[in-house]
């Protein structure tokens, strides 16, 4: 994982994982799409929709391969998709909807404040959300500018049914915008026909990350002096995910994302990080990194013994800086977590802004990672440290004593007199009743966190010798068997 941050320039909205910032301030946000409003490109050929073709499998293995040439410095990710093209002609077009509301006065005002279209729009979004799909606004004058664009088609009326049937079968929309707009009969490209009369379409448009107010930023524009506008915008967004193969089903985390405290052993469980920056938002294309991640692990185990750490658990999400999306992020790491860790909200740096959005949750469904050794072992591993128990481990596990010699000068009162050193464990023999502090745990437990916990006990052996008159002292040994 490549790290930076300047801590002059770097404050968290929430104690927050860490962005990879070498790859996240090298990004650049993703282009606001223009809709086409303009359909017919040549006498005969009229273009009412337009679909973004997207494969999911071609974009895996694009990641696939970026990622096994250098598992830890492919930042960003280009899936090279395909990229909608954009057709201009002057030419007339079609007539827009003959059925439902029509507003009768050809002004912009009059479009805008056209109650019919409101009502449409504001039942829409009460009484017809459908099936699987979430209603994020309603009512707006305004289109988006969602993440992953992936085409749109005309309606001969407001059906929001119809919009969701069509997302649904396009391969990685998740998301629709439905709306009416008021467009030009004649492509007004030229000074004879730069404000014609105007005719009322209702589009719906496709994307592939969620449709929300605050993306709905797209209130028209001007085509020669002919105004286009948008009334009655209303957003849905698919509340299920494509579930990638080995993995479950995705949790959604909405406008956060996960921030994974150390775990109970101390160790940090994030890995790295994965940025896509074009084409649709694809769960799929995290597990591909998060596997690849695995696999190279396996390949290449730490030569030092210690513990090799592979991915099992990805959270991906939109990054944002200042409201525009920079790209699909996929943060990796060797254990679960739940949704309660969920805490991380966005960042700043310096004086912009960095915010998540939506934030989903995998699991690999073989497993799903574990610490080095279990929770139990390293509570009571704690528990001996704190309560200074590391010579009744020694004890437990029959460890051989460490000695020492130690001669100390004494006035004796006596001729002759005995002295015993005893050590601690002499009182406290492995027969010995569990300290207080272990009680709670089974004694596998206590034996497994004693052998990470235990020293050798410490022998001192002491040899007095008097001042004036010489003093025998017998010195007793302590047995640890």
């Amino acid at each position: 994982m490549r790290s930076y941050i300047a801590a002059a320039a770097f404050a968290a909205l929430a104690q927050a994982q860490d962005l990879d910032w070498d790859a996240v301030l090298q990004l650049t946000p993703v282009p606001d799409v223009t809709i086409p409003v303009v359909y017919a490109t040549v006498p005969t050929t009229t273009a009412t929709a337009t679909t973004v073709s997207y494969t999911s499998d071609a974009a895996a293995a694009a990641v696939s391969s970026a990622l096994s040439a250098n598992p830890d410095d492919s930042f960003p990710l280009d899936t090279a998709l395909a990229k909608r093209a954009t057709s201009t002609s002057c030419q007339v077009q079609p007539t827009g909807v003959s059925l439902g509301p029509q507003a009768t006065d050809d002004t912009v005002s009059a479009f805008l404040a056209y109650p019919s279209f409101s009502a449409t729009a504001v039942a829409a979004a009460s009484t017809a959300v459908p099936n699987g799909y979430v209603n994020t606004f309603s009512n707006m004058q305004a289109s988006n500018n969602a993440y992953g664009y992936m085409g749109y088609t005309l309606l001969t009326d407001y059906n929001t049914q119809t919009c969701a049937d069509k997302c649904t079968k396009i391969n990685g929309c998740q998301a629709f915008n439905i709306y009416y707009e008021r467009d030009p009969t004649v492509n007004p490209d030229s000074d004879s026909c730069s404000n014609p009369a105007s005719t009322t379409n209702i589009k719906c448009v496709f994307w592939s990350g969620p449709v929300t107010s605050d993306n709905a930023n797209n209130a028209g524009q001007w085509r020669n002096k002919f105004q286009v506008v948008i009334a009655g915008s209303n957003g849905y967004v698919n509340k299920s995910i494509a579930t990638p193969v080995g993995y479950n089903a995705g949790v959604y985390l909405g406008n956060s994302a996960i921030n994974a405290p150390l775990d109970c052993t101390g160790d940090d469980s994030y890995l790295q990080s994965a940025i896509v920056t074009t084409g649709p938002f694809d769960a799929n294309l995290c597990a591909v990194a998060c596997n690849e991640q695995a696999s190279y692990a396996r390949q290449h185990p730490p030569t030092d013994g210690s513990f090799n750490k592979m991915c099992y658990f990805y959270n991906t999400y939109i990054l944002y800086k200042n409201g525009q999306a920079l790209g699909q992020y996929c943060a990796m790491y060797d254990q679960t977590w739940s949704s309660s860790y969920a805490k991380n909200t966005g960042y700043y740096y310096g004086s912009d802004h960095y915010t998540i959005g939506f934030s989903y949750a995998f699991s690999n469904s073989t497993s799903g990672g574990q610490p080095r050794y279990p929770c139990n072992v390293a509570s009571a591993k704690s528990a001996i440290v704190s309560a200074s128990l590391q010579p009744y481990c020694s004890s437990l596990l029959g460890f051989n004593p460490a000695s020492a010699t130690q001669t100390v000068t004494v006035t004796p009162t006596v001729q002759a007199t005995t002295l015993t050193t005893l050590n601690y464990q002499q009182q406290k023999r492995q027969a010995a009743s569990t300290p207080a502090a272990l009680q709670k745990y089974a004694a596998s437990v206590i034996t497994s966190a004693c052998g990470l916990a235990a020293t050798s006990v410490s022998v001192i052996t002491t040899t007095a010798t008097a001042a004036a008159t010489t003093v025998y002292v017998a010195t007793s040994t302590v047995s640890q068997k």
